[in-house]
């Protein structure tokens, strides 16, 4: 039984609600198909126990009809948060979160989603997109090559919670890939990504105000440290941008996804 059903955070798909003091419940928005949640439970269980710096999934539950996780409860900022905070810290915090995706691209974790079946299918699910143009971006993912490191899928500063260690949350996308595809989500997030619903104005504000300098931070320390080129990236950004458009996102971004998508097939012919 709750504790109590005080909400500790906002997101798209779910709120986070405190359950104990050493637990935190992650209750699901009603709509959101049961196979994600169950999906979410088994991937955030195995990055946890391959030693990923992962608040641990203790059990799935229910409250109201929606369903939840129960998750460790872990102590600190999101990464957005403390630079909404001290903007000034964004050199800093760029490279800690390229670092921290490096580190993660160092793992293997069984049993995961396959990045390469993943974007196929959500390619294809994409509105806006003709026929053509979808056939031509799958035509381009199936020339990539395969990866087999762990990947978020959802990487950026409020998937990062920085406390006494450096947490990554939000595991429902987590996957077995290409980090340069990885990468390349985070890239597009920062640079074209809209912000969380209910995130206050000021947060926004500054964000926006920040936002070129930690994608060019984040890249020019991820490329730097690993073994991924600008021009590996690059040739994931049309399927990564394409199966973005089958997310909740707002109707300007997913234009903007549109636009961009459309600029790069016509560059290349």
């Amino acid at each position: 039984m709750l504790q109590t059903t005080r909400i500790l955070a906002f997101g798209r798909t779910a709120e986070l609600m405190e359950y104990d003091d050493k637990h935190v419940l992650k209750l699901f928005k009603k709509g959101l198909p049961d196979h994600l949640v169950n999906e979410e439970y088994v991937i955030s269980l195995r990055v946890h126990q391959s030693g990923m710096t992962v608040p641990e999934p203790i059990k799935k539950t229910e409250m109201d009809d929606r369903p939840g996780i129960v998750y460790e409860r872990v102590y600190g900022d999101t990464m957005l948060s403390r630079l909404s905070k001290k903007p000034w810290l964004v050199w800093k915090e760029a490279a800690r979160l390229a670092q921290t995706h490096l580190d993660m691209h160092t793992r293997k974790v069984s049993g995961l989603p396959k990045q390469k079946e993943l974007l196929h299918y959500k390619i294809n699910e994409a509105p806006v997109l003709t026929p053509e143009e979808k056939s031509e971006i799958i035509e381009r993912l199936r020339q990539l090559p395969e990866g087999q490191k762990l990947c978020h899928g959802d990487f950026h500063p409020d998937n990062v919670i920085v406390g006494n260690r450096v947490w990554v949350i939000d595991w429902m996308t987590g996957m077995t890939g290409n980090p340069a595809g990885d990468a390349a989500r985070t890239i597009l997030l920062l640079r074209m990504g809209t912000l969380p619903e209910g995130t206050p104005a000021l947060i926004a504000a500054l964000f926006a105000f920040i936002r070129n300098q930690l994608a060019n931070r984040y890249t020019k320390r991820y490329l730097k440290g690993g073994n991924v080129t600008a021009n590996d990236v690059e040739e994931w950004l049309i399927p990564i941008a394409a199966a973005r458009l089958c997310e909740w996102v707002p109707d300007k971004e997913k234009q903007n996804l549109v636009n961009l998508i459309r600029a790069k097939l016509k560059e290349d012919l």
